[in-house]
């Protein structure tokens, strides 16, 4: 939105960003598994969600989500599954990439669909049924 009236000096001259962020490329050091997990999770996030700084995290993430997955078939390895899992959650987290992160709480409440009694409704009939006596 432009703002009214004359532009000041400092607003002319104040460099702004002209280009958007590139989306970051997945490091060489990665097998090809992972280096489509990376594709998949930079093309699911917006620009400018995940920056170089985040790579050992994002690197990380990735070994982990692809680690949880061959271990989710193996039931006698349950126990290094579940530490993959929680892994996968806090560097999640860490991330942003929950929903938790993208969402605000009353969004998602309003979003869902309600197919059952509205509750208002019982009490119009408690109070229909205190009148009658």
């Amino acid at each position: 939105m432009r703002n009214r009236g004359r532009q000041s000096i400092a607003s002319l001259t104040t460099p702004r960003p002209t280009e958007r962020p590139s989306k970051l490329i997945p490091p060489a050091s990665l097998t090809k598994s992972e280096k489509a997990a990376f594709a998949e999770l930079m093309a699911s996030v917006g620009d400018g969600h995940l920056t170089r700084a985040d790579m050992p995290l994002i690197v990380s993430y990735v070994q982990a989500c692809l680690l949880a997955q061959s271990l989710a078939r193996k039931p006698s390895q349950r126990a290094e599954w579940e530490r993959a899992v929680k892994l996968q959650m806090a560097l999640a987290r860490s991330l942003r990439l929950t929903v938790q992160a993208r969402v605000h709480p009353r969004s998602i409440g309003r979003n869902l669909p309600f197919d059952g009694e509205r509750p208002w409704a019982r009490d119009d009939e408690d109070d229909d049924h205190a009148t009658r006596q």
